[in-house]
């Protein structure tokens, strides 16, 4: 008896050996997608206090005076978003990974798939570096 599971990717048909090849693989690529995912969340939690550092550092901005404008608040919240996504990944990796074994499991975040979970963590990331950049370059030129 063929049975499917709602992410349409675990199935009872074949054979045990080709189930457990499968299962290998997909632990694999998704082991490499988290991997990555964790390099972009410290990325993105170094980068949140490097705002800090830049706006003391390199434009000169006294310790007691406010950074707060628009662009740092974008900034922060595009890495923000960048390590919310990418922990949120990990856990819907783990989530497609327990669908394929053969016991029940959590089916909330079945509607959602990790691809665009990483998507978003990706956009979130080049989203905050490019407007950090840009706000850079203004204020070192002196046009914030």
């Amino acid at each position: 008896m063929a049975t499917t599971r709602k992410r349409g990717q675990w199935l009872r048909a074949g054979t045990e050996d080709d189930r457990k090849v499968t299962f290998e693989r997909q632990k694999t690529v998704l082991q490499m997608y988290c991997d990555n995912a964790k390099t972009y969340i410290q990325i993105s939690g170094a980068a949140l206090g490097l705002t800090l550092t830049f706006a003391h550092t390199i434009l000169h901005i006294p310790e007691g005076a406010g950074i707060l404008n628009g662009w740092t608040i974008a900034t922060w919240c595009c890495f923000l978003l960048t390590i919310i996504a990418g922990a949120f990944y990990q856990y819907l990796a783990v989530k497609v990974l327990d669908a394929w074994l053969e016991w029940e499991y959590e089916t909330i975040w079945d509607w959602l798939q990790p691809g665009i979970v990483y998507g978003i963590m990706l956009a979130g990331f080049y989203g905050g570096a490019i407007l950090f950049t840009v706000y850079g370059i203004l204020s070192l030129s002196g046009r914030r």
